[in-house]
């Protein structure tokens, strides 16, 4: 706050709330959230954690109001969640809350960093009921149902990314239509019985007292890889490996996004609307981002330090033959980087 001239901060975002505060909202359907949010304001010496009447209406927003009292100096908001706190705050003339936030996320403590790891330990301890499950003729709801339970059951404190399951087509042109002219990921669960030879991309991530997890893998259903996957499987190692030896202090998420398509002869491994990596912490994607559409003259200034977490997810894809995607998690560390991800790469491992 000192570094960017902010006095005071307003907090709605349930995530910058669990960031600023450690308060981590309990898990609940999103509209109730919305109406029951805790507001967080901060100054340079103070929190205040309120839970006003829903935002939405005159009661809350009057006191939210109040408890900004006459803070003096400039005044920072991440987001508004109704046009009425945007006109009661208006005599404030706020500013954007985002850059301060993303400047202090950028790097995790060592506290933070063990939340995360326990994150990711209950996310792939779960995942540890639902592979043996998959198998031909089971929903990929079915499979969503066990990776709920199973979470609750070792603490998670709610989930960030509904599972996906994503059966993939061989050809682009088997699938359907996408505007990117790509494959169509990621496809929501919707009762699909699996069949024996699917291929799936799965992704999931869970929260653990405000911090998030990722989690991605290719699974088979009812079938081993053939020669042609796993070719697929060695060139994705081989695209993490070579991120993974760039990725360091002082380094760029433009680096990464080179390497990445170095080691893939050139070509981009990653979806076309989405990216090689991102940043993950309260937000399950956040800062930085590697391989956007922003390219060299933003990426290149976004440099790793110690504490910053990745999550690489580069896709290997030959059309006609379907491809291999998977997700690692990793830390900067001080002379190089090292992987939060503990998980096999099933059937490969």
């Amino acid at each position: 706050m000192e570094a960017q001239g902010v006095d005071v901060v307003v907090l709605c975002g349930e995530n910058n709330v669990a960031y600023a505060t450690g308060h981590a909202a309990p898990s609940q359907e999103p509209a109730r959230a919305g109406a029951t949010r805790t507001v967080a304001i901060l100054t340079r010496t103070d929190v205040r954690l309120l839970t006003p009447p829903p935002l939405d209406f005159d009661d809350g927003v009057r006191e939210l109001a109040a408890a900004i009292g006459d803070h003096a100096g400039t005044l920072a908001i991440d987001e508004y969640p109704s046009m009425l706190v945007h006109a009661a705050l208006a005599p404030h003339a706020p500013v954007d809350a985002r850059p301060l936030l993303t400047a202090a996320k950028f790097v995790k403590m060592p506290a933070e960093l063990d939340a995360m790891r326990r994150a990711q330990r209950i996310n792939e301890q779960a995942m540890d009921d639902v592979l043996p499950a998959l198998r031909p003729g089971i929903r990929d709801t079915d499979l969503s149902a066990l990776f709920f339970r199973r979470i609750f059951e070792l603490g998670a404190t709610g989930n960030t990314v509904d599972p996906i399951w994503n059966v993939l087509p061989t050809s682009l042109a088997d699938g359907p239509f996408t505007f990117t002219g790509h494959l169509p990921f990621p496809l929501p669960a919707v009762g699909r019985v699996l069949e024996k030879g699917d291929v799936i991309f799965n992704d999931a991530g869970i929260d653990f007292n405000g911090w998030a997890s990722d989690f991605g893998r290719t699974w088979y259903v009812g079938v081993d890889p053939d020669a042609r996957q796993r070719s697929q499987f060695r060139r994705y190692l081989e695209i993490v490996e070579a991120c993974r030896a760039i990725i360091k202090p002082g380094a760029s998420a433009w680096d990464v996004a080179i390497a990445a398509r170095e080691a893939n002869g050139g070509q981009p491994p990653w979806f076309p609307h989405l990216y090689v990596a991102h940043g993950i912490g309260t937000d399950s994607a956040e800062l930085p981002f590697c391989g956007t559409d922003l390219g060299a003259e933003i990426e290149s200034q976004v440099i790793f330090e110690p504490g910053t977490v990745l999550v690489l997810e580069p896709v290997v894809w030959d059309d006609g033959h379907g491809g291999y995607r998977a997700e690692e998690v990793i830390v900067v560390t001080d002379g190089g980087c090292e992987l939060l991800t503990d998980y096999p790469h099933a059937p490969y491992e």
